[in-house]
């Protein structure tokens, strides 16, 4: 599987330099800074350690796409060896050390601007026993001049041999080869009557022969590994770097076959012959769409997309299995989970693509019905996965109303039963199982359905948009009619954007301070409802008798007629005109249980607790209120 050792760091550069040692694609950049160069020459000069290197053997079934080491001249050449982990230290050792290119890096406080620099060892400064190796290293610009004073005075000169002599300068991309270097220098001084031996000696024994004979811990996984092991492996080493998802893992995996995941993802780049119609959009463009776009979808991930992708694979493996005969533990799981998503076939990918992004497009029109329109008010994002896996292994049979009204009993069963919270790969993968038998007509009922239950006094703690709960019943209301107090319009997908729609206090937040109501009541999701923006500046902070009056004084409308808005919110008009809080609270409490209930398919529970206790963070909603 792997085996540990140390080398000397002039082979492993020296192997980078003839491009037997190279990156896989997928790497980062070389990012690292003038002050991260300086600080790893010290400690390599120093002869403290600094971290191993982990390398791959070529020739696994983990083809990954190669690139050489930055800084190595351009060569066609197969790598025995790939480095895992250590790109920015063996990327700045290469450049600074063995190279005779300048190190192109970038400054600590402007990472954003690169600079070419060469490093210099300042000799009588490294030897000074009081001194600060690190100080001692100095880069210097690309034409060896450094400057002051915004460039008009030369505070040092080292763009010759003869002025690196007189400045008693060491060239680092001598490190490896710096015999003829100290000829010159001593060559440089004998006609002046400066003896240098001794000061070089003392230089080669402190500093140059701790970097010459420098060792390096390497850990070398064999290619008999698994694509899943390694690439685990990788992530699990890659602490101080870029965490790199499963996409950016499969991305580099696919490219060893010549496809590009990532410009099937995002879309093709501009080309100077190509015209831009011609172009391929790319996945997330043609999800999401252009003139009249699926908002719901704008949050989807690539990560998301492969995850469904992933769904139909492990379940057509199952399937497949299955019919051969396997039973029981000799059937593959359905998964999502990050291993399962490491070993998506390029093959399986390609063919389950068009089906699934057809799915996430009816889940998109699905959600739409369901009168969840903005992407803030899908409850999980998760749940949208499973729907787009759903409704791409089901096709045209998802269309039928027997399948839809399933599709929703269950979609609301996860939503307000809170079910697709942290680690829902589980859940998603057993969704897909149960759901396909059970809307076909030939499964039991799926157990998110029999898991799902809504506590009554769970109405009481929802008041912030952060929970799912939350969400989902304000899009209930939504689904079930509710019209607007002003224009008294149903919720529409044009109504909701242009009206702007949201989720606002019915007994106002400032009346309810004043009447001394605890915050904890009035904030909660029995007191708020689904208003445009213009319906909640008119309401104000008032008591809703007063605001009511207003409202039929400026809208013209009868009492009767405003009376049947507000049923259409599961609001007792009485209450209101009375101003009393607790009858409206108590009312609204058992109407919304109702239709909670009727929505799960089961009755709510009046019980009440809960497993552990929940700490409050505050209401993150903006509201426009005692204007």
């Amino acid at each position: 599987m792997f085996d540990s050792t140390k080398e000397d760091l002039k082979d492993i550069l020296r192997d980078a330099d003839a491009g037997k040692l190279q990156l896989p694609d997928f790497q980062r950049s070389y990012v690292w800074t003038d002050e991260d160069v300086r600080s790893l020459v010290a400690s390599i000069a120093k002869g403290f350690p600094v971290g191993a290197l982990l390398t791959l053997q070529t020739g696994s079934e983990v083809a990954f796409k190669p690139r050489l080491i930055a800084g190595v001249p351009e060569k066609d050449v197969e790598p025995s060896e790939l480095l895992l982990d250590g790109q920015q230290r063996i990327t700045s050792l290469y450049q600074c050390t063995f190279s005779k290119s300048a190190v192109r890096t970038t400054l600590q406080n402007k990472k954003k601007v690169q600079v070419e620099r060469h490093y210099y060892i300042d000799i009588k400064r490294s030897i000074n026993g009081d001194a600060d190796l690190y100080e001692a290293i100095v880069g210097v610009p690309a034409d060896r001049v450094l400057r002051t004073n915004f460039g008009k005075d030369v505070s040092l000169d080292v763009s010759s041999p003869e002025l690196e002599y007189a400045n008693d300068m060491f060239p680092l991309d001598q490190s490896f080869d710096s015999k003829d270097w100290f000829y010159g220098w001593r060559d440089y001084w004998k006609p002046q009557d400066r003896d240098v031996v001794d000061l070089e000696k003392d230089f080669y024994r402190q500093v140059l022969e701790r970097i010459e004979r420098y060792k390096m811990p390497i850990i070398r996984l064999d290619k008999s590994n698994s694509r899943e092991a390694i690439c685990l492996v990788f992530e699990k080493v890659n602490v101080g770097g870029k965490k790199l998802d499963a996409f950016e893992l499969l991305t580099a995996v696919y490219a060893s076959s010549k496809f590009d995941l990532r410009e099937a993802w995002s879309g093709e780049a501009p080309k100077p012959n190509k015209k831009k119609k011609d172009l391929n959009p790319g996945i997330k463009k043609r999800l999401v769409g252009g003139d009249f776009p699926r908002r719901v979808l704008r949050p989807i991930e690539n990560t998301d997309f492969i995850q469904s992708c992933t769904l139909l694979h492990t379940r057509e493996l199952r399937l497949e299995k299955e019919a051969a005969g396997a039973a029981g533990k000799e059937l593959p799981q359905i998964s999502c989970n990050r291993q399962a998503l490491l070993g998506l076939p390029l093959t399986a990918f390609s063919k389950h693509q068009p089906a699934v992004e057809r799915g996430f497009i009816a889940t998109a029109e699905f959600l739409n019905e369901q009168k969840i329109i903005s992407e803030r008010d899908v409850p999980y994002s998760s749940q949208v996965n499973a729907l787009a896996s759903l409704f791409a292994t089901l096709g045209k049979h998802a269309d039928t109303l027997p399948a839809k009204e399933k599709i929703t009993r269950w979609f609301w069963a996860g939503a307000l039963g809170e079910l697709y919270g942290g680690g829902s790969e589980t859940r998603m993968a057993r969704d897909l199982h149960e759901l396909v038998p059970w809307i076909q007509g030939n499964g039991p009922v799926p157990q998110t359905i029999g898991d799902a239950i809504f506590q009554q006094d769970r109405l009481r703690s929802l008041r912030g948009r952060m929970s799912a709960a939350y969400k989902a019943i304000h899009a209930l209301l939504m689904r079930h009619g509710c019209r607007d107090f002003i224009h008294g319009k149903s919720v529409e997908l044009m109504t909701f954007f242009e009206s702007k729609m949201d989720v606002h206090h019915i007994f106002p937040r400032d009346w309810c301070v004043k009447q001394g109501i605890d915050k904890k009541v009035y904030d909660s999701i029995i007191n708020k409802t689904p208003l445009s923006k213009k319906s909640n500046i008119i309401i104000g902070g008032v008591a809703p008798s007063v605001y009511l009056a207003k409202i039929e004084k400026r809208s013209g409308i009868s009492s009767v007629d405003l009376d049947e808005l507000l049923h259409s919110h599961l609001i007792e008009p009485s209450y209101l005109r009375a101003d009393d809080f607790q009858g409206f609270f108590d009312a609204r409490m058992t109407a919304l249980s109702s239709l909670i209930g009727d929505a799960i398919g089961k009755t709510v529970v009046l019980d009440h607790g809960t497993n552990e206790l929940e700490i409050e963070v505050g209401d993150d909603e903006s509201e426009v209120e005692g204007l």
